[in-house]
């Protein structure tokens, strides 16, 4: 395990068969953090891609930026697994969550901080149910967005709105307290993450986002729905039966 603090800021990229976006991603990623603090590391786990991502990411990093990085395993295990793994390779007092797939521009990063400074927040969400926030992406994806929404709120009174955006800045503190306690691998990690953190009186805030589709239909259809309700229900099961978050 790397020793903790002694950089400012870690992005941890989870990816999955993105050969075709992840050295853009990194670029792009780069690019904010060396205008906005250059004391930083970018870390991206694969997580058992099948594609060339692996491969593309190390070409790109054999003659660029030292301060990225890339660990990989495999099978596929899911992205809560894949950010969970990734945590003990970080050295940064602050993480950021961040998409491989660049739908969300790693410039939300500077936003969520001075939200995080501001408000004495100890997690800061991107949220696309945010008054501010400018949404292009699909159709079906805003219908689950929503409905999963008031499915959360009515099983956990959370003090938010969206679970599941994938952008999201921590205290390095806060989420290694967190991140142990976290069961679920794959659809329901950041729901399960963000009750853990509530639980333990831990300040979240949503932040306004841009978000941009790029694939027409999304990743996550209604097979992938049906199993972030099963994941969703397991942690109802934890929170009111078991009294796991306690």
């Amino acid at each position: 395990m790397v020793g903790k603090n002694s950089t400012e800021f870690s992005i941890l990229i989870p990816a999955y068969n993105e050969a075709g976006n992840i050295v853009f991603t990194i670029q792009e990623t780069v690019k904010v953090l060396e205008g906005f603090n250059p004391n930083y590391e970018i870390l991206i786990i694969d997580d058992g891609s099948v594609d060339n991502t692996y491969r593309n990411v190390i070409e790109f990093l054999s003659s660029n930026n030292s301060k990225v990085k890339i660990e990989k395993y495999t099978p596929n295990m899911g992205k809560g697994f894949a950010l969970k793994y990734g945590i003990d390779f970080l050295r940064g007092k602050y993480v950021l969550f961040l998409d491989a797939d660049l739908d969300l521009h790693p410039s939300h990063l500077i936003d969520l901080f001075k939200i995080m400074q501001k408000k004495n927040a100890d997690v800061v969400i991107g949220s696309k149910m945010h008054k501010d926030s400018v949404l292009n992406y699909p159709k079906i994806r805003r219908i689950l967005s929503s409905s999963y929404y008031f499915i959360v709120r009515f099983l956990f009174r959370l003090p938010v709105k969206d679970t599941q955006t994938g952008i999201k800045l921590f205290r390095y503190e806060v989420l290694k307290d967190c991140i142990s306690r976290i069961l679920i691998k794959r659809y329901a990690f950041d729901l399960e993450l963000l009750i853990t953190a509530h639980r333990k009186g831990f300040k979240i805030v949503e932040a306004p986002i841009k978000l941009k589709t790029k694939r027409a239909s999304g990743r996550i259809g209604l097979k992938d729905a049906f199993w972030v309700l099963i994941d969703t229900f397991g942690i109802f099961l934890r929170f009111y039966i078991k009294k796991y978050y306690n």
